[in-house]
């Protein structure tokens, strides 16, 4: 009976798939086409071009991860583009003066006067960026930003109120077009670098607390800043500026 049942089943099933086939002939298809697919290309109508073209730029920075001086920077740039993955470039920074909000506080509450210790004084360094990725956003439906994504990496010195030490930078940036001219630039860079280390005992008190200290009313000697050990320091920094292409 069951077997009964299923060749029902089966030929009932065939009877549909026939009648499903039935198409007239003049309705069938008589020629074969193939697909053709364009070359994918990772830029179209790129609408900044920056090959042969300069650009200069001021920006201001803080140092993320700086503890005793002040954080705050700022600077001048500018980068020759060979073409639009390459570019080559100089920038100066200029270090603000006095200390972090965090040092200021330890002078304040113990009379620790951090400013007795070395501090940097400004950068200058080679900038090289390779530029792989050039995209559009927009925000709106009436404006488009151009934006590229690179990665940098930077030689130069840094110079300290005695002393110049040699110094390395590597980082990840973007900029945003506003127009086919004015930019703004971000970077996140990471420098390595010698400096003299500020935490020293017995050259640090101002006086101010008579805790402080061994000496008298707290007031240590004024030290020479050569008396201060040096160590391989790391710094992250925050930059952004406004560009020109000429």
């Amino acid at each position: 009976m069951v077997k009964k049942i299923f060749l029902i089943v089966v030929l009932f099933a065939n009877q549909i798939a026939v009648a499903q086939l039935d198409v007239p002939k003049d309705e069938l298809a008589t020629e074969t086409v193939y697909p053709i697919f364009d070359q994918a290309k990772s830029v179209r109508n790129r609408n900044v071009q920056s090959t042969g073209r300069i650009d200069v730029g001021l920006f201001g920075g803080l140092a993320l991860t700086e503890p005793i001086a002040n954080t705050t920077k700022f600077g001048l740039a500018a980068n020759y583009h060979f073409n639009e993955y390459h570019s080559l470039g100089l920038f100066y920074v200029s270090n603000s003066t006095g200390l972090s909000k965090d040092a200021q506080g330890l002078q304040n509450d113990f009379g620790l006067d951090y400013s007795r210790a070395p501090q940097p004084k400004s950068m200058i360094m080679f900038d090289y960026n390779y530029k792989p990725y050039y995209g559009k956003m927009s925000f709106t439906k009436n404006g488009v930003i151009n934006t590229t994504i690179y990665g940098s990496a930077a030689a130069g010195v840094i110079q300290y109120q005695h002393k110049t030490y040699p110094a390395l930078g590597v980082g990840l940036g973007e900029r945003f077009y506003f127009g086919k001219n004015i930019s703004l630039k971000t970077d996140l860079r990471l420098f390595v670098h010698q400096a003299p280390i500020p935490f020293k005992s017995g050259v640090l008190c101002d006086g101010s607390k008579t805790t402080c200290g061994s000496n008298p009313g707290g007031l240590d000697p004024v030290p020479n800043y050569n008396v201060f050990s040096e160590r391989i320091t790391y710094t992250t920094n925050l930059e952004i500026g406004l560009n020109y292409l000429f």
